[in-house]
């Protein structure tokens, strides 16, 4: 799997060239958007990084020679979960060194960094790749190329409106849900944001691994 993982870093150097330049342009276009912009960012260097290389396999064929070689369906279609937080890893610790930068030379722009980014950008890349991922072993890239693409914008501009929404509610509801939250230790919460994230990767990968076996090609 780590092979797999390797391969499709390798074959998208250009475009973890560029995505170097996206996250220093996300630091600078999403930073007014605060803790929200730098998770829009996450997603979509993810979305740029795992799509680009969906997009290079199905123009060279590679799947046709995966297949043909020892390697288990099921090892193909994990490290393409795995590979969601590693190129979310990157792109994190990317807007993570903006964020030491700017502090460290006094830049006067506001890039926020803090464990809700993480939390929230390993929601939103959690819950759209899951969606995302059946659909490109279903039908290949090209052919879910629009729906990804629709998909993306709807977990940006859903994400931006509900965070909006919360804004405007009364604050007294805010600091009534904070005051509840507080009273759960660290284990509590993390249970409640991991078990469901971790049950729709299963069903998701599960999906996406009998789409892939079924598939011809």
């Amino acid at each position: 799997m780590y092979h797999l993982i390797k391969k499709d870093i390798l074959i998208q150097k250009r475009s973890i060239a560029l995505s170097l330049l996206l996250i220093c342009f996300f630091s600078v276009s999403l930073s007014s958007l605060g803790e929200v912009g730098l998770m829009v960012g996450i997603l979509a260097i993810t979305y740029q990084l795992l799509l680009g290389a969906s997009a290079l396999e199905d123009k060279n064929n590679s799947d046709k020679v995966l297949i043909s070689l020892p390697i288990k369906l099921s090892t193909i279609v994990l490290s393409k979960y795995v590979s969601i937080y590693v190129y979310a890893a990157f792109a994190a610790i990317g807007f993570y060194l903006i964020h030491v930068l700017v502090k460290l030379f006094h830049i006067p722009l506001d890039v926020p960094f803090s464990y809700i980014i993480l939390i929230g950008g390993a929601i939103m890349v959690t819950i759209c790749f899951s969606i995302s991922l059946p659909m490109i072993f279903k039908f290949g890239y090209l052919k879910a190329k629009m729906a990804n693409f629709i998909l993306l914008f709807v977990i940006v501009f859903g994400t931006t409106g509900i965070m909006k929404y919360f804004a405007k509610l009364d604050n007294q509801f805010i600091q009534e849900t904070m005051i509840r939250l507080s009273t759960l230790s660290k284990a509590e919460l993390g249970l409640i944001l991991i078990i469901p994230l971790l049950l729709l990767l299963l069903v998701s990968y599960f999906i996406s691994l009998s789409f892939y076996s079924k598939r011809e090609f």
